[in-house]
């Protein structure tokens, strides 16, 4: 049983060690939210599992009370699940959706490990990391991971999925002197919102021989799109 928040940062390497459990003739599921469920077509898993999760922040005193209910709730709902499927493992890659399924791994008494993506541990893992049976990370060095809990660390890097792998091998083709020149612009977590911040102004900066060369195409989230749609549309650049 894998468990991972719906986001791509924690939800692609899932995919890309369900990939390879598959190709070993390991049964794979999925735990996930809601957003999650929106990649099970692609998701190479038998069942995926909409779990309920809540992310915690310091907010008013009914706000907590409400993330503490629907975490209890998503809990009760993994503990059922595994009980059902009795898994052999149950791997976390992060994201309060993976903070159910790992803490019922746990009182099921199922060996769990857990995976950080990035070189600082994230806020749901942080709470998991002394409660799995191992801890993979993929950088060397990451913060909040020292003393007892180093020692339970084994490096593994960030699993990437068969589709990064096939185009890693193509060859770079360079754009012709004065062509169109392709730009992709992308960030997971708070650094979508930085760059939808950034980039643009950017772009804006350029001599505009240089911004009718680009074709842009850039990630952001749902609330920044029309003001990031707004500020290419004035610079000229296809985006």
């Amino acid at each position: 049983m894998l468990a991972a928040g719906g986001t791509g940062g924690h939800l692609f390497p899932a995919l890309a060690l369900a990939q390879e459990l598959k190709r070993r003739g390991i049964a794979v599921d999925l735990m996930t939210d809601a957003r999650g469920d929106r990649y099970g077509a692609d998701f190479p898993a038998r069942h995926v599992y909409a779990i309920p999760s809540a992310t915690l922040k310091e907010r008013t005193l009914l706000l907590a009370a409400r993330t503490a209910t629907t975490l209890a709730r998503g809990i009760l709902t993994a503990y059922r699940v595994l009980g059902e499927v009795r898994p052999s493992a149950v791997i976390g890659f992060g994201g309060y959706p993976s903070f159910p399924p790992l803490i019922a791994a746990r009182l099921r008494r199922i060996p769990t490990a857990l995976h950080e993506q990035n070189a600082v541990l994230g806020r749901a893992n942080r709470l998991l990391a002394r409660r799995v049976s191992v801890l993979a990370t993929s950088f060397d060095r990451v913060r909040y991971i020292d003393g007892a809990l180093a020692a339970a660390c084994r490096l593994t890097g960030n699993p990437v999925r068969d589709a990064v792998i096939q185009c890693a091998g193509r060859a770079y083709v360079a754009p012709a002197p004065g062509g169109h020149f392709a730009l992709v612009v992308f960030g997971g977590s708070q650094g979508a919102r930085f760059l939808s911040d950034v980039v643009p102004a950017a772009v804006a900066l350029l001599p505009e021989e240089m911004r009718r060369r680009l074709a842009i195409v850039q990630q952001c989230r749902e609330e920044d799109r029309s003001r990031v749609e707004e500020i290419y549309a004035r610079t000229g650049a296809e985006a």
